[in-house]
């Protein structure tokens, strides 16, 4: 067990998201059939979302396979009904009463009450469940789900009539969860507005306030008198019954509130006022489920599957592992904490369902369960390639919450990269197309640290799946480190793991009280333990290869560096523990844990005969089960108990020895004892009802031979438990304590209760041959970070070996993100690595006689050179190539923004996109020494875009803009702005554009169209020089790739001529083509309003349409928005809200800055703030004393 045993003081219901809906297939190429995971599944919006918002293919829907985890089956209950409301076509509005309403009208509450008998008759057993209508598409994994599923079912149709006593009680349980949101503030949910959190404050709160006062979203009085009927769709959950959902819940929130904050010339409600925002969550929840209702009920095998299970997240992944690596569907492991039953997915196989996936969503489990824990267990799970694992925060960790993710890595990002074999994207290419400027503000708006949430949604890859040039071999690790280097290493993981249990914390604390609440917040939430450190170096053991000396010298340097580490009040109290989990993961054995454990010469006393019930054979690791009466955990069992506090297994004697356990488990019952096989009474008792507990672990058989040895349950100290605990327990944290050979509550035992004793206790690791080849990449790791990577490129051919015997000329280039290419004479070899390198800084060893080259390379990391530096925009080839690291957007299906009175309406939309910088790309920006930084300057073009095209800035609007290099050969792109779209998931903006890359074989069939373009004017020139413009022609094919709803043809330039490859974009030379000509034209029914431009109708055949978008620096990569407190002042005066008045227009003739005159023929663009015009050259220098005090004005 990695993670902690915790007391759950408050079980909380949370029957609807918190955050707005994702599409789970943004990152995937379009058409591909998509298996899909969901851990801590909640709601329903995110499978809705992804079915409305997935890309459209021209062969049909993709086939979508969705597995919902989560531990609370009321959860699953109320989302398998709304799927058969919404399938059954029954009304939407009944369908959002029942699914967001805590009380509901008579009619609704019929309809809930109808189908949930339906639902009861027809899933008595599992397989009558399966042979059904609905079954057939919503899946159950194993028996155990679908009966408590059934139990809310039930629940749910026999709540009416209801008792009036218990009508009282529930009523009164609401109102008191009501009352004390009375006094909460609810910031949060105005993160719906995205961009436009800012005006979204007040009505988002007042929204909220009505909703907790009359448990419904209407604002009509009339409606809510009429929902009189409790739902109980609210009133059933893992705590029973209870009117008590969690007091953030709040409909609203789930959906993407953006749209009802700015015009959009369709709703008649005015902009940011109560009915807009109730109105537009209504549509797109209407939206959602006519998409689904078509998907699911189109003809043949079900479009859309969805299938569920109830339990622990972690523990699921593990049973999914266990699963595909046996085909076994019984796994030795507990379901969940306090859960008594082991994990058999025994309807898995037979249904066909899937255990590795394209998509893994972990929600924001990493708050609850730690980022470590779940990359461990999920990671086993994701597909090797085209394939993402996302991760969500909400609780910022420790007093900078931008820098917070770094902190939860517990290690050098590149290290843990390359060792866990996922890595989050931006920290590969230096960007990312969501915006979170909205969390930086909402930090700026509250000042208590401890009320706030940063909310942060991370995209993990595998480092090599951008790359196209490097194939499809696999890419084997192997260890080239020295022992001590890698042992170090080690120690520092484990050091940040349990960075909890340092003593710097506790004089921080004491040193710096502006932020000792969030000391103490930050060192009582504990997610990991020793079990934890174990799982990862078992999964770095898995991934790379090592010599059995190496590893076993650098483990054993690594635990003498953690039995003398004295930074730890409680380290040596748990180093036989780490001695038991590295053992126990077949990692590291000491001889007291050996099989001929008892001939240590250290072990001077025999064991206890009773205990072990005279086993011929006593095993060195046993399992030790405690139970403890209820009434022993009083004090955990006191409603105003703040926190969650963590329990332990402790061995103590009266000599002084002292060895925790935290890797526990526990769960209702009793253990009755037996000659072999002890019986566990009460196991079905629910966790309220319970009278006593089991709490068990394994420990090391030797620690039980020391006399007079007594058995504890403790808390684990934290700032927390001591504060609320100490008077109480003491300074131990004793809960409850026993002898060792207290029959009646301790029992030895050869594997934990209703575990099958035959299971292998050690999960051996077999590394693999580490014989040479093509394939292995030799890892070298100094001083805790990664220094190099080498491989070695003997598998040749012989003419290649002759010619390098010959002194052939041997020269490298880098070809791809990780991938090098080495010239011998006229022979190519690539060498492809795990990981972005430096192609610049390779260093060749030659052996001629030997005939091998040897390729060693840096790792590359978020900044330039190398890596996905060399193209920050790859588009992943293949059947359907798709963008790596743009997301794809569904255009049709995002709100369009009225630009027509954007001075009014607009003016957030200037700080939203120039945050795309971060502060040092803003100073280069500033200083004008940017000019080599293409990433930074393609962004500033992109700006000028947004604020042109809204006239924000430069005067009238402008629709068509040529990308010029002045350098070079002119105008080398013409961009046609059609619209200004929300990108509701990722909080910002899109242009919905068409593009004309030129080049020269183009340029005679464009002469028509230039010239009327030329002849009517409007054409705004923007400056891309040098570096940039080639940037843009590696940027133009991933944005046209993220919004095609086309096929590519047979004839597609794209196609290598190597089957099955490409070469995307076809050329980065601004004279040649960049972006095939298979989309030219297409899909360009909704450029209406280009018609009314003569060249348009010369021009669109030659048009592709593309989706151009922000592209926002990292916090977490470099520092952003250090300016933010005087931004968030500037948007909250800037930002209007109903019944404000329209600011006066200036002038909006086009003309030169400098003379007044007219373009020659067109005007140039000012190259540094792109806003500012000139007719000619010679007018900019003139004016250049002048202009350069404002040039950067329009960014700050």
């Amino acid at each position: 067990m990695s993670a902690p045993l915790i007391w759950p003081t408050k079980r909380f219901f949370y029957p609807i998201g918190n955050t707005p809906a994702v599409c789970l297939t943004q990152d995937l190429p379009p058409g591909q059939s998509a298996d899909v995971l969901l851990l801590g599944c909640g709601d329903v919006r995110n499978v809705l979302y992804t079915v409305y918002a997935d890309l459209p293919s021209p062969a049909g829907p993709r086939k979508l396979d969705f597995t919902c985890c989560d531990y609370q089956p009321a959860l699953l209950a109320r989302n398998i009904l709304l799927y058969v409301l919404v399938v059954e076509n029954q009304p939407i509005d009944k369908i959002w009463n029942i699914y967001y309403h805590f009380f509901v009208d008579k009619a609704s509450l019929a309809v809930l009450v109808r189908y949930c008998d339906t639902l009861l008759a027809c899933s008595q057993t599992v397989e009558e469940w399966h042979q059904s209508k609905f079954g057939s598409w919503l899946r159950v994994l194993d028996r155990n789900t679908l009966a408590e599923i059934r139990q809310c079912w039930q629940s749910y149709a026999s709540l009416h009539p209801i008792d009036p006593g218990k009508n009282a009680r529930l009523r009164k349980e609401f109102k008191e969860v009501s009352a004390k949101n009375g006094s909460r503030s609810c910031v949060g949910a105005a993160r719906s507005a995205g961009p436009l959190m800012a005006a979204a404050l007040t009505v988002m709160s007042d929204l909220f306030d009505r909703f907790w006062k009359s448990g419904t979203t209407f604002l009509s009085e009339r409606e809510i008198r009429t929902s009189a009927m409790i739902n109980p769709t609210f009133v059933y959950a893992l705590h029973g019954e209870r009117f008590e959902p969690h007091y953030g819940t709040f409909p609203l929130q789930s959906f993407h509130l953006a749209g009802a904050f700015v015009p959009d010339g369709r709703i008649s409600a005015p902009i940011g006022s109560k009915e807009r925002v109730v109105q537009v969550a209504r549509e797109q929840f209407s939206a959602w489920c006519h998409r689904f209702r078509e998907i699911a009920n189109l003809g043949g095998s079900p479009s859309v599957v969805v299938r569920f299970y109830a339990g622990d997240a972690l523990a699921f992944c593990n049973g999914l592992s266990h699963c595909a690596r046996t085909r076994d569907a019984h796994s030795p492991i507990y379901s969940g904490p306090w859960r008594s039953r082991p994990i058999v997915l025994d309807q898995l196989i037979c249904t066909g369902a899937p255990t590795s996936f394209d998509t893994i969503d972990t929600s924001n489990l990493t708050d609850h369960i730690g980022l470590l824990n779940i990359l461990l267990a999920a990671e086993p799970l994701v597909n090797e390639s085209s394939s993402v694992l996302y991760t969500e925060t909400l609780l910022p960790l420790g007093t900078n919450a931008a820098r917070s993710f770094i902190d939860r890595i517990c290690g050098d990002p590149q290290v843990m990269g390359v060792l866990i074999g996922l890595v989050p994207r931006p920290l590969l290419t230096g960007f990312q197309t969501n915006s979170y400027s909205h969390e930086l503000m909402l930090q700026e708006l509250v000042s208590d640290i401890g009320r706030s949430q940063f909310h942060e949604r991370v995209s993990w890859v595998r480092p090599a799946d951008g790359d196209n040039v490097r194939g499809d071999e696999p890419l084997l690790l192997r260890d080239a480190s020295d022992p001590a280097s890698l042992g170090e290493l080690f120690f520092d993981i484990y050091d940040k793991i349990l960075d909890f249990e340092r003593m710097a914390h506790l004089t921080r604390i004491a040193m710096s009280s502006q932020n000792a609440l969030a000391e103490m917040q930050s060192m009582s939430v504990v997610h990991y333990t020793r079990g934890t450190v174990a799982q990862l170096l078992k999964h770095i053991r898995k991934r790379v290869r090592f010599s059995d000396i190496n590893w076993n010298q650098a483990v054993e340097f690594f635990t003498t560096m953690a039995k003398n580490d004295r930074r730890r009040m409680v380290g040596m109290n748990f180093i036989q523990e780490l001695y038991l989990q590295l053992h126990m993961h077949g990692l590291y054995t000491m001889a007291f844990l050996g099989y001929d454990w008892r001939k240590v010469p250290e072990i001077r006393h025999p064991p206890p005969p009773k205990i072990f019930r005279s086993w011929s054979h006593v095993p060195p690791v046993v399992c030790l089960a405690l139970s403890v009466p209820r009434s022993a955990l009083h004090p955990l069992l006191d409603s105003t108990l703040q926190g969650s506090p963590i329990l332990q297994m402790q061995l103590t004697t009266p000599e002084g020895d002292c060895n925790t356990f935290a890797a526990l488990h526990g769960m209702p019952g009793k253990i009755v004892p037996a000659t072999e096989y002890p019986v566990l009474q009460d196991r079905e008792a629910s966790f309220q009802d319970a009278t006593s507990f089991v709490f068990c672990c394994w420990v090391p058989t030797w620690l039980l031979t020391l006399p007079r040895t007594r058995v504890n349950l403790v808390i684990q100290s934290t700032p927390q438990a001591m504060m609320a605990l100490l008077p109480r327990l003491g300074m131990m944290l004793s809960l409850y304590a026993v002898p060792l050979t207290d029959a009646d509550s301790v029992q030895v035992l050869r594997s934990p209760p209703g575990i099958p004793s035959d299971f292998e206790l050690r999960d051996n690791i077999r590394p693999g041959s580490v014989s040479l080849s093509n394939a292995v990449t030799d890892v070298c790791i100094l001083g805790k970070q990664i220094r190099s990577f080498s491989r070695r490129l003997d598998n040749m051919s012989q003419d290649a070996k002759a010619v390098l015997s010959q002194r052939a000329a041997v020269s490298c280039e880098q070809v791809g993100p990780c991938t090098i290419e080495v010239s011998i004479g006229r022979f190519k070899h690539t060498a492809a690595f795990p990981f972005p390198v430096v192609g610049t800084r390779c260093k060749l060893r030659i052996a001629r006689t030997s005939g091998y080259v040897e390729v060693t390379v840096p790792p590359s990391g978020p900044f330039p050179p190398g890596g996905y530096h060399l193209n920050p925009f790859p588009v992943r080839s293949g059947r359907s190539p798709a963008p790596w690291g743009l997301h794809a957007i569904n255009l049709d299906v995002m709100p369009t923004i009225d630009v027509s009175d954007a001075k009014r309406h607009l003016q957030w939309l200037n700080p939203h996109v120039a945050l795309q910088m971060s502060d040092r790309e803003r100073a280069l920006r500033d200083s004008d020494s940017g000019a080599s930084d293409a990433l930074m300057n393609i962004k500033d073009s992109i700006h000028v875009l947004f604020m042109r095209f809204t006239g924000l800035q430069g005067g009238q609007a402008i629709r068509v803009y040529g990308l010029t290099d002045p350098d070079r050969l002119g105008m080398h792109t013409i961009v046609f702005v059609n619209k200004l779209r929300l990108d509701l998931p990722a909080f910002t903006v899109v242009l919905d554009a068409a593009v004309i890359p030129l080049d020269r074989d183009l340029m005679p069939r464009l002469k028509t169209g230039l010239q009327a373009l030329t002849n009517r004017g409007g054409l705004c020139n923007v400056v891309t020089r040098g570096v940039e413009a080639e940037l843009w022609r590696k940027y133009l094919p991933a944005a046209v790739e993220r919004c095609r709803t086309w096929g590519h043809k047979e004839s597609c330039e794209y196609k290598d001529t190597r089957p099955g490859e490409t070469s995307i974009p076809l050329s980065t030379q601004v004279d040649q083509p960049c972006i095939c000509s298979c989309g030219r034209g297409v899909d360009l029914e909704s450029f209406k309003a280009m018609d009314a431009m003569p060249s348009w109708r010369y021009l669109r055949p030659y048009a592709t349409r593309a989706a151009i978008g922000p592209l926002f620096a990292v916090s977490y990569v470099e520092p952003v928005a250090s300016r933010l407190s005087g931004l968030v002042k500037k948007m909250q005066e800037g930002l209007v809200g109903p019944g404000a008045t329209a600011s006066p227009v200036s002038d909006t003739r086009e003309k030169c800055k400098a003379c007044g005159g007219a373009g020659k023929p067109t005007l140039l663009v000012c190259g540094r703030c792109k806003a500012t015009k000139y007719c000619s050259a010679a007018c900019q220098r003139a004016d250049w004393k002048e202009h350069k005090q404002v040039c950067h004005a329009g960014l700050k």
